[in-house]
């Protein structure tokens, strides 16, 4: 043992392990990194190493090196732990070293990039179908529809387009029904484009963010909800129509556009532009 201590401290402090053959194949000793490898146990002299590891390569089917495509097989440890080993055979005239080599890492790296891999192309099939699917509109929470309204409000001062907001409110009674307020709520989706955002106040009460549309081009899809929501027939509803100043707030906007909303509503119904700012 004493001769075969510098080789085997050498390769157990690489993780790995070592193992001194005689010419027959039978083991002549083995390193304590070996033996915690294969889980080794009692008396092992005189043993072929296959009887240590049941997965073993044949030992004649070994290179003197570990390669980076070199076969893996699996054996669990003393400690219980299953690991990813490889091995080499070295020969020499007294008979030969067989040397493990721990590829756990290396294979919980490789599983790793193979499962984002798979997770990537995933995505990019997800984000292909959604490309090639048109886009539809959504009723968001006014939280949401807040803060899509400023990423708007920034876009269109960086690129000088214009934004305009609808607010639309319906008389739903003391004892608003479901069913017609999810009605209206489709209806006003179905009036509008998929760049278009549709928040909800409460079941009476909406608000219509529509990007790169100027008051008049609001006024349209104000007309088409109106003549949309009479088919269902929905008393007198009322719809407010503001189209944002160059340095304005969202909230100012919405505030405009309800204001003019309730002022319509007031009038019995129909829709009212809000004074355009500069």
């Amino acid at each position: 043992m004493t001769t075969f201590g510098p080789i085997f401290e050498l390769v157990d402090a690489t993780g790995g392990g070592a193992c001194r053959l005689r010419p027959d194949g039978g083991i002549e000793a083995i390193s304590p990194g070996f033996a915690a490898l294969c889980a080794a146990s009692g008396e092992v002299t005189g043993r072929q190493a296959s009887e240590l590891l049941a997965e073993l390569p044949a030992l004649d089917s070994l290179g003197p090196r570990v390669s980076a495509d070199a076969e893996v097989f699996r054996a669990v440890g003393s400690d219980g732990v299953g690991r990813e080993l490889s091995a080499a055979r070295i020969e020499d005239p007294e008979g030969a070293w067989l040397v493990l080599v721990d590829r756990s890492g290396e294979a919980r790296l490789r599983r790793t990039r193979d499962r984002l891999g798979r997770q990537i192309d995933d995505l990019k099939a997800e984000l292909a179908a959604r490309e090639r699917a048109p886009r539809r509109a959504q009723v968001r929470s006014m939280v949401d529809l807040a803060r899509r309204l400023d990423e708007a409000l920034a876009r269109a001062r960086r690129y000088q387009h214009p934004v305009s907001v609808i607010a639309i409110a319906v008389d739903l009674g003391q004892l608003p029904d479901p069913q017609l307020s999810t009605k209206i709520g489709e209806t006003i989706l179905a009036s509008i484009r998929g760049v278009d955002d549709l928040g909800r106040v409460d079941a009476g009460h909406w608000v219509l963010l529509l990007p790169h549309t100027p008051l008049a081009g609001a006024e349209v899809v104000g007309k088409r909800i109106q003549e949309r929501l009479a088919a269902l027939q929905v008393q007198a509803p009322g719809l407010g129509v503001a189209q944002a100043g160059r340095e304005e707030a969202g909230s100012a906007v919405v505030e405009r556009a309800d204001q003019a909303c309730s002022q319509a509503r007031e009038g019995g119904g129909g829709m009212l532009l809000a004074v355009a700012l500069v």
